[in-house]
């Protein structure tokens, strides 16, 4: 059985608005893609002011598996060349001169937290188990689903 195909809008070029524009045109559908500001990309961009630069969104990616899905889901070969970052990122706190490097090793992060947090590493290893299951118990239900209405929601 063969889909009709259908021109559609999408609203918004984030992430989620290029990713679902890609997956529809990659079926046949017309797609045109309406955005609000000049550029595309939504929290993906950047704000400059006065020599400073600000993420507007996340700073890095960590489920880089929903890229290869998407490329696949679309039938073609994934074209980014991501690279990883060693540390994440680096925090700065007010009233503080120390500036903290996120680790993706749990050893390193929990060296880097050691005076602040004691037992850190266990206390991480036990959030990072519970938050790893809400993750895959909602996956399927909430995160990878469509909702045609609130109700279904």
């Amino acid at each position: 059985m063969s889909v009709a195909k259908k021109d559609i809008v999408v609203i918004g070029s984030g992430l989620g608005g290029l990713s679902t524009a890609l997956r529809l045109a990659s079926r046949g559908h017309k797609v045109r893609i309406l955005e609000k500001h000049s550029t595309p990309g939504g929290r993906l961009n950047q704000f400059k002011e006065k020599g400073f630069t600000f993420d507007l969104g996340p700073s890095f990616m960590s489920m880089t598996f929903e890229f290869d899905e998407l490329f696949r889901d679309c039938g073609i070969e994934n074209p980014l060349k991501l690279k990883e970052l060693d540390p994440l990122y680096e925090v700065n706190f007010r009233g503080s001169s120390k500036t903290f490097r996120i680790w993706k090793d749990i050893h390193k992060l929990s060296r880097e937290f050691k005076d602040i947090e004691p037992d850190f590493e266990s206390k991480a290893k036990v959030y990072l188990q519970r938050a790893g299951e809400f993750y895959h118990d909602t996956e399927g239900k909430v995160i990878k689903s469509n909702f045609n209405n609130l109700l279904d929601y």
